[in-house]
């Protein structure tokens, strides 16, 4: 069976790299588009150059990743016959170099497969002399992104001027997100569901986790939520519903979330279009707690191990 050639197929040297460039800035099959200046082939080396749109260490760990999964997707089957033997990316912010990585085949192929552990420590690095200091705060999901800086400001604490990041993880990108975080030497936190407990004793296990992090003992951020405020605030959005606190407080003892159970009342009584959006709902929770100062213990307890690694 004759072996495929894309370099063949595609006419050459050059329309391949188009190809690739076309590739990675319209973010196709990809969860962004770059904006790559150059892409050659030197000294055995296919050679990436694009500009950042952030100066965010993490976020570039995360765009090199993206971009070499990419490259290893699309070329693998050429490094040998083409002797590519390393994949070398640099990242430029508003004209000025900040990171360049050179990653040998092995480690392209391992971040391919998701080992970001393998790929970061057989790659060559070049940071810069003095990145600006940051703290990236993991959370779940958007109840966290939209509480977190409303419940800062209402301790007196701008979240951007402190250099406070706040970046969503899900199940399947935490070790990855840990790794880079982990490798680059910066300072974190992790914020996570009860349900997630196991997870966070694997990665202690693992060294990937110290004391950075805090379990919300009660479940989900949305389980911190009085029964009275959730009828009130759910009443604002729609004012006929008759849920009632016995209602509430008998789906969280049978182990049901509170965001399910929500879902659940609106679904049954037919009226699931009017179901605020969470977002909505969080930030007059969050509001209101700081008005009445009244923030839960767990949360100013998050807040004030946030500011102490700052």
């Amino acid at each position: 069976m004759k072996k495929y050639s894309i370099f063949k197929k595609l006419g050459g040297t050059e329309n391949v790299l188009n190809t690739l460039k076309h590739f990675l800035k319209n973010g196709v099959n990809l969860n962004k588009k770059f904006n790559i200046l150059n892409i050659t082939i030197q000294n055995h080396a296919i050679l990436i150059n694009y500009e950042s749109d952030t100066k965010n260490t993490f976020c570039i760990y995360n765009d090199f990743s993206t971009i070499m999964g990419f490259i290893h997707g699309a070329l693998a089957k050429e490094f040998s016959t083409q002797k590519i033997y390393n994949v070398g990316i640099q990242a430029s912010y508003k004209k000025e170099n900040q990171i360049y990585i050179l990653s040998p085949i092995e480690s392209v192929k391992a971040i391919a497969q998701g080992n970001a552990i393998y790929w970061l420590n057989n790659s060559i690095i070049n940071k810069p002399l003095n990145p600006l200091k940051e703290v990236y705060v993991l959370v779940e999901g958007e109840s966290e992104l939209v509480a977190f800086p409303i419940l800062f400001e209402f301790i007196g604490v701008n979240i951007e001027q402190h250099n406070i990041k706040l970046i969503p993880y899900s199940k399947n990108n935490l070790k990855t997100s840990l790794v880079m975080l982990k490798h680059t030497n910066s300072a974190f936190y992790l914020i996570c569901d009860k349900d997630k407990e196991k997870i966070i004793s694997d990665l202690k296990r693992e060294n990937l986790l110290k004391n950075n992090c805090y379990v919300l003992p009660k479940g989900e951020f949305e389980d911190y939520i009085a029964p009275e405020l959730l009828i009130d605030i759910l009443k604002s959005f729609t004012p006929n519903i008759d849920i009632n606190k016995n209602y509430i407080e008998y789906h969280r003892e049978s182990g049901i979330s509170t965001s399910k159970l929500i879902a659940k009342y609106y679904n049954d009584k037919a009226i699931r279009d009017q179901n605020p959006p969470k977002p909505d709902v969080i930030k007059k929770v969050v509001m209101h707690w700081g008005q009445a100062d009244d923030i839960p213990t767990d949360f100013t307890t998050i807040l004030n191990n946030i500011l102490d690694i700052s």
